[in-house]
């Protein structure tokens, strides 16, 4: 029997009224969060979370800015937000987004390595919609809603081995996605080949370094010599493919691992900073505040561990 989008937001609308997008972190107590969003108005702060977030719409219509691209999602649509993806949500009057947050080291600790999700997806979804939005009429053939409602059905009752149970279903939604993000892959990197005879995944040496070394000196004139470009095309070819030049990219992954140090330790601003590869306090402050909206000191005020 095929799963009802009406009896979906039914359901939804009954055991959980009223309920907002929390801005805060999953924790190991807490690697999944379900939750329903109806009324986040149009001025949003644009902002960006550490974990994966799908969201699902069950009835109405909204407006989702993701890094700069505007999307519009309808009842029966799936949105999908990988880490690090700046974006805002604009919720016409009616509608009601299903939002499930969950941890990725829950969800793919030894099976997924850390340049499969810094690089493949962002590669992927800078250059398809279809990557980004998976539609109704896509879905409506798959088991993905029912999974969905179940979700949030665990996540309610949390009966015995609520979370494994939960892993199981998001592993199966992971696997839709992953699988449509491969074969798109696939048909840009044939696109690309054709075009200019070069393989994008030259490139994942230099992300991997990245991921590894990002606290030391790397510069994008020692990432050409990795990749075998000149250092002209290397950074024509990183924003093209990336979607973000070589600097921001760098910077994208040390402010990251600057959250983790603010959350849970006690050490001073600088030396987070010096710890996760920035030369300049100032600098680090400047460029965490043009990414996450927020200072480090508020930042780690608002979701820093209260036990130092």
């Amino acid at each position: 029997m095929s799963f009802k989008l009406e009896s979906f937001t039914e359901i939804l609308n009954k055991e959980f009224p009223g309920a907002k997008l929390e801005q805060t972190s999953l924790t190991k107590a807490e690697p999944v969060k379900c939750l329903l969003i109806d009324s986040l108005s149009g001025n949003d702060v644009p902002h960006y979370h550490d974990f994966i977030e799908v969201a699902y719409v069950t009835n109405s219509e909204a407006t989702v800015t993701v890094n700069k691209s505007k999307y519009t999602v309808r009842s029966g649509d799936m949105l999908v937000l990988i880490p690090g993806d700046v974006h805002t949500y604009s919720v016409k009057s009616g509608c009601k987004l299903a939002c499930i947050q969950a941890d990725t080291d829950f969800l793919f600790s030894t099976i997924l390595s850390n340049s499969d999700l810094h690089y493949s997806m962002p590669y992927t979804l800078s250059r398809k919609e279809g990557a980004r939005i998976f539609r109704a009429t896509e879905l409506d053939d798959t088991d993905i809603p029912r999974l969905i409602y179940r979700l949030f059905q665990e996540s309610t009752e949390k009966k015995s081995f609520y979370k494994l149970a939960m892993r199981a279903d998001l592993s199966s939604i992971a696997l839709h996605v992953f699988r449509t993000w491969d074969r798109i892959n696939g048909e840009l990197e044939s696109e690309d080949s054709k075009r200019n005879g070069i393989s994008s995944y030259r490139l994942t040496g230099v992300l991997d370094a990245i991921e590894k070394e990002y606290m030391n000196e790397i510069t994008a004139e020692s990432m050409a010599k990795k990749a075998g470009m000149s250092y002209s095309y290397f950074s024509r070819y990183f924003k093209s493919t990336i979607g973000h030049t070589f600097s921001e990219y760098l910077n994208s992954v040390r402010i990251k691992a600057a959250e983790d140090l603010l959350i849970n330790t006690d050490i001073p601003v600088s030396e987070v900073a010096s710890k996760v590869g920035f030369a300049n306090t100032s600098y680090f402050i400047a460029q965490f505040k043009k990414q996450l909206h927020i200072t480090p000191k508020k930042y780690r005020s608002n979701f820093g561990k209260s036990d130092f």
